[in-house]
This record gives structure tokens, C-alpha cells and sequence, in this order.
């Protein structure tokens, strides 16, 4: 087992490079596709976990749920498969609407609070234009990088008819069992897949480090005296 070469809390530089890579391979992936590389949260959200429980040595787990998407101005809506679509579903494809993301633990922390990461942000705005809402563009992003706890918000009134979680503490991120038994078996049914665009991401990752490192070498080196 290889040591860690990055440790928690992670440099918001490495951060946007580890997004940045996983983002490239993934999208060039589906470049083909009409619409790209949305709606594949579970990639990215296995190769994301891949990538950092690598990087990092945590315990990096790709999971699965729905989630309260703030579109601003007001305006949310509800991502999360309907109990009848979540028994009968038989695999991943067969639900319609589910989102995943990374939770990272951290066993030295006093309370349970994991980080979560999700690299598929960066398509909220599309998320948003298929249930007819407009995406407000100070709330853009490309990744979320933050703790569980920040999810622990009330539901908003005009959600609360759909929120699925009855007599649970109000959460806008929430992770669903059987969700997540059918990611593992994606992920497993995939397991070569997924492994070769991890190798591919971490590759692009080091890339993107050594040339920042050699620019900022170059900048900070002093220019050599001028021959007279």
C-alpha cells in the first residue's frame, strides 16, 4: 500500500486540480454524447472516491441518495427516485432520478461529520432547465467541497409534499439504501471500466501539478543578468 500524499483539509489549489482532472477524463469520455457528460453523477462520483481514497488514504466512499438543489431567487426543487422506482428497480439505469456524491471520514474528528464532495456540481444549471427553472448564475460552481453538516437545513415550504424522509431530521442531502446497493453493483458490474479512468485521471492530476509547480518556479526565479 502506497502512502498518502495529501492529507485533510486540502488545499483549495489541489482541490480545483483534482476536480479539473476528474472533469476532463470523464467528459471527454462522453464528448460524443448530445448532452455530454450530465447525468453521470455515479461516474463521477466512483471515480472521484477512487481518486482520493488514493490520494488521500481516507475511506473516500462513492454513495447515493437525492438531494434539495438551491437554483436561487427562491426557487428548489427535489432530485430523489420514488419508492414504488426505487423497489422496482433492478439497476442503477432503472431509476430516473437519483444523484451520488463522495463522503470522506475522517476518524480522527470528535464528531461525525464527513466532507462531501461532488465533482458533478458543475450541471446543476442543466439539472435545473429540465424541470423548467432558471439557475441563478451566482450560485454556479463546478464542484462542491464542503461538510455534511452544511446540508442541515430546514425543506423549503413548497417542497415539503415531496420531501421523502417523513419523521427523519430535515436534510437537503440524504442517502437511500437500496440507492446505493445499486451503485455498488454498477460500480462492480464496471470494476475494470472504473479503474482505468481512475489511472487516467490521476495521471492528468500530476500533470496539472507539475506544470503549476514549474510555472511558479518560473515566475519566482530571478531573470539572468543582460550580456554587455
Amino acid at each position: 500500500m502506497h502512502s498518502p500524499v495529501l492529507s485533510f483539509p486540502v488545499n483549495q489549489d489541489i482541490q480545483k486540480f483534482i476536480d479539473a482532472a476528474v472533469h476532463e477524463i470523464i467528459s471527454n469520455r462522453y464528448a460524443d454524447q448530445p448532452f455530454g457528460a450530465f447525468g453521470k453523477c455515479a461516474m463521477y462520483a466512483i471515480v472521484g472516491a477512487q481518486v482520493l481514497t488514493l490520494l488521500t488514504g481516507k475511506q473516500c466512499e462513492a454513495v447515493c441518495g437525492g438531494q434539495i438543489m438551491d437554483c436561487g431567487g427562491g426557487r428548489s426543487m427535489i432530485i430523489a427516485p420514488g419508492r414504488q422506482e426505487i423497489r422496482r428497480a433492478r439497476h442503477l439505469s432503472d431509476l430516473r432520478m437519483y444523484h451520488c456524491w463522495i463522503q470522506v471520514y475522517l476518524p480522527d474528528e470528535a464528531t461525525f461529520d464527513p466532507v462531501v464532495v461532488d465533482f458533478s456540481a458543475r450541471y446543476d444549471p442543466q439539472s435545473a432547465a429540465l424541470f423548467h427553472l432558471d439557475f441563478a448564475a451566482e450560485l454556479q460552481r463546478d464542484f462542491i467541497w464542503c461538510r455534511l453538516s452544511d446540508f442541515d437545513k430546514p425543506v423549503p415550504a413548497s417542497l415539503a409534499p415531496l420531501y421523502p424522509r417523513t419523521g427523519q431530521r430535515p436534510a437537503w442531502l440524504w442517502r437511500d439504501a437500496r440507492c446505493e446497493t445499486l451503485l455498488r453493483q454498477f460500480q462492480q458490474d464496471n470494476a475494470v471500466q472504473f479503474a482505468a479512468i481512475t489511472s487516467a485521471v490521476l495521471l492528468n492530476f500530476v500533470h496539472r501539478v507539475e506544470t503549476a509547480m514549474a510555472k511558479a518556479m518560473t515566475t519566482s526565479t530571478p531573470a539572468a543578468p543582460a550580456c554587455v
